[in-house]
């Protein structure tokens, strides 16, 4: 009995880091000449989750290519679904957003998604650059498991797999992969041939945009 709540115990605790899984990306695109009274308000609303202690971290990056070159992405990940209905203060949050950050930016995007592939931990996500690779394909399952294969063939120092579920295309995936130097970086600049050698997909678009980790403009409790 007593090994059977053990292994009982064991699977609770597994099943839990497993449901861990759900991320949510917010994208800010900062108004015409209020950039840097953006990071200063941004930054005072950090300040507000920790002055309330907050126990969730904050990511904060630049977008330093593409269309979206100068906006900011913050993202919180490894939750579950419960706890965004248990968010803190959320009344309280909103207001101070509403009050240090909407007024110097635009809201552009929020988006959850769904973890379904990384390096296993989340050290990446601080690398000098994060390029994120977004792939809409089909069919999903056949897609996901041809992206699987070619995650083992990259040089990236990690990498992190997402599926939208919310905010975005429902046939989209998102790719993180971080690099400490550009040299690391071209040494994955064939994705798409690996991604085209794959057998049972149909590639839609798959574009790469690089962001730059910024420090002050995250919050972390490592």
């Amino acid at each position: 009995m007593r090994l059977l709540l053990i292994i009982a115990i064991l699977l609770s605790f597994r099943a839990s880091a497993q449901d861990k899984n759900i991320a949510q990306f917010v994208i800010w695109e900062p108004k015409e000449g209020m950039e840097q009274a953006f990071e200063k308000g941004y930054q005072q609303h950090l300040q507000w989750h920790a002055t309330n202690s907050d126990l969730w971290d904050w990511y904060g990056w630049y977008f330093i290519s593409g269309p979206r070159d100068g906006q900011l992405l913050d993202a919180t990940v490894d939750h579950t679904w419960a706890d965004f209905d248990q968010r803190l203060k959320p009344a309280e949050d909103a207001a101070d957003n509403q009050l240090h950050v909407h007024p110097f930016a635009k809201l552009k995007a929020v988006i959850k998604m769904e973890k379904i592939g990384s390096c296993g931990h989340n050290k990446g996500l601080q690398a000098r650059f994060l390029r994120m690779i977004t792939i809409d394909a089909w069919p999903l399952t056949n897609a996901i498991n041809a992206l699987s294969n070619v995650t083992g063939q990259l040089h990236a120092g990690c990498f992190y797999t997402y599926k939208v579920i919310d905010g975005g295309h429902l046939h989209q995936l998102i790719l993180l992969l971080g690099y400490d130097s550009f040299s690391d970086l071209g040494k994955d600049a064939n994705i798409t041939e690996l991604l085209e050698k794959q057998a049972g997909i149909t590639l839609k678009e798959i574009s790469s945009e690089l962001l730059s980790f910024r420090k002050e403009m995250s919050r972390l409790h490592q």
